[in-house]
């Protein structure tokens, strides 16, 4: 208890260090391939494209060492106007054949979140841990993506013998992470699917691990540091002229410690959003549950109310929000994942 006041007080005094405008988005690949599953994939000449989108709109790629130092209070690093972090998930293979190259052409930095077990055991779409040490010694951060990539909170029970496992299991890929490629393996880790709940988030913090999900978003002094979010760059998402608008977005101003756990049993999920300014920020929103548009209820001049209109099946939904800027011509964006699981 004492340890999760100080992970919270800790958090508050990094948002009065930081430039409240400051944030950074981070982006969220798997494959860079032609032949490989359509909706987690990027052909190598769309992934150029997006090295080349990010070049022509004047958008820097900032190690994402540096984007969590500067915006936890580093007074030394200085965040640019727009700034992206890049992120792969699992260590396929095709990133050191097929994105790799690509990076150093552009020379921009990059993180792999890697699942240890399938490296361990040579699968053959996976990187070997020559391969994640050849992109470790060009510069590339390598960091945790669990043991073995299986699904952390669809358990049942959620007791403190699955939240220990959980841990064990983290804690095993971090170990072996350092085994192969040393001590400066940072403590962060990447949800497999992007799946946590309220207890396994606050279980990663008081490890003093940085967390990473799925929903989208950007990340700022204020983020949920055990549930930070990506956006996904691949797939359906892929499309330059929508990513732009999202590489553009900042983070809404939300109140996060009111927001609801991911994982629920309602069918009809409903998230109260409390925005914690509204100077900037357009009344008008655009709101989606998963890819259909819904209107948002304005409960008061600081929260509005936003609930799925029909029953969402078991697994992952999301709902995200848009408000246009009074100042410019970007978006502020908030998105809150949801994990239905009716058997809980």
């Amino acid at each position: 208890m004492i340890k999760r006041l100080l992970v919270t007080l800790g958090a508050m005094l990094f948002s009065i260090t930081v430039n409240a405008t400051d944030s950074v988005n981070i982006l969220v690949y798997h494959h860079v391939a032609n032949d490989t599953p359509a909706s987690t994939t990027i052909s190598p000449s769309g992934f150029r494209e997006h090295l080349q989108l990010l070049r022509d709109n004047d958008v820097t790629v900032v190690p994402l060492e540096d984007a969590l130092a500067a915006l936890r209070g580093n007074a030394d690093i200085d965040l640019p106007d727009k700034a992206v972090a890049i992120t792969f998930d699992d260590a396929y293979e095709n990133i050191h054949t097929n994105a790799f190259p690509l990076l150093k052409e552009f020379d921009v930095p990059f993180t792999v979140f890697v699942a240890t077990d399938p490296i361990d055991q040579n699968f053959q779409e996976m990187m070997s841990w020559d391969q994640l040490r050849d992109l470790q010694d060009w510069g590339a951060t390598i960091t945790n993506h669990s043991r073995d990539h299986d699904y952390m909170v669809r358990h049942s029970p959620l007791d403190d013998a699955w939240l220990q496992a959980m841990i064990d299991n983290i804690s095993h890929a971090q170990q072996r992470l350092t085994d192969e490629l040393g001590d400066g393996v940072p403590r962060w880790f990447a949800y497999p699917y992007g799946e946590y709940n309220e207890s396994l988030k606050q279980a990663l913090l008081e490890e003093d691990y940085i967390a990473f999900a799925q929903h989208s978003g950007g990340m700022n002094a204020d983020s949920d540091w055990g549930a930070i979010p990506r956006f996904a760059a691949a797939g359906v998402y892929a499309n330059p002229e929508t990513l732009i608008t999202k590489i553009n977005s900042k983070p809404m101003p939300v109140n996060r410690t009111a927001l609801p756990d991911m994982l629920t049993a309602e069918t009809r999920p409903s998230v109260t959003v409390e925005l914690t300014d509204t100077s900037d920020m357009s009344r008008s929103l655009n709101c989606f549950v998963d890819s259909a548009w819904v209107d948002a209820e304005w409960l008061d001049d600081t929260r509005f109310r936003v609930s799925a209109p029909d029953v969402l099946s078991d697994g992952r939904h999301r709902f995200n929000c848009t408000s246009q800027a009074r100042s410019g011509s970007f978006f502020y964006w908030f998105s809150q994942p949801w994990l239905v699981q009716t058997d809980r």
